[in-house]
């Protein structure tokens, strides 16, 4: 496992083309295993409180996002594919439906680094809720 540097950085437009930039920058760790990239961290962006802990697990083909904590669910994402999901929250479940329309991944196992470039349309209880771009960027903390 290697310690390395987790930058997220992206924006979030509603259906009024209200635009809001989101950035976070964490400590976490990689391992490759069984030809899977998988990066953890905890995540509290979002809530100083109440940390997140949240699995990205990829095979270069398509991804997955696992956020385990105050919400709990698990994202997956195929370019040009639709998926669906639940996302528990203290409040109640709510149905996600991801349609991705971008995923570009590139990752190095030897060097523990890498760059994901996500463009998605999410859906809430059949309800669309905005547009996400979201760039993720992976580097080894050791170097």
């Amino acid at each position: 496992m290697n310690k390395v540097t987790v930058v997220t950085s992206g924006f979030q437009k509603d259906l009024n083309g209200k635009q809001e930039r989101v950035a976070h920058l964490v400590e976490g760790q990689y391992y490759f295993r069984n030809k899977k990239h998988y990066i953890k961290y905890d995540d509290s962006s979002m809530d100083q409180e109440n940390v997140i802990a949240t699995t990205i697990k990829t095979d270069g083909g398509s991804l997955a996002i696992f956020r385990r904590g105050a919400v709990d669910t698990e994202m997956t994402f195929s370019k040009g594919e639709r998926s669906r999901s639940m996302y528990h929250t203290p409040y109640g479940p709510m149905e996600l439906e991801i349609n991705t329309r971008k995923l570009e991944i590139c990752m190095d196992e030897v060097e523990a680094c890498g760059e994901i470039d996500l463009c998605y349309d999410l859906q809430v209880n059949g309800m669309p809720v905005g547009d996400y771009e979201l760039h993720i960027k992976i580097s080894n903390a050791d170097n």
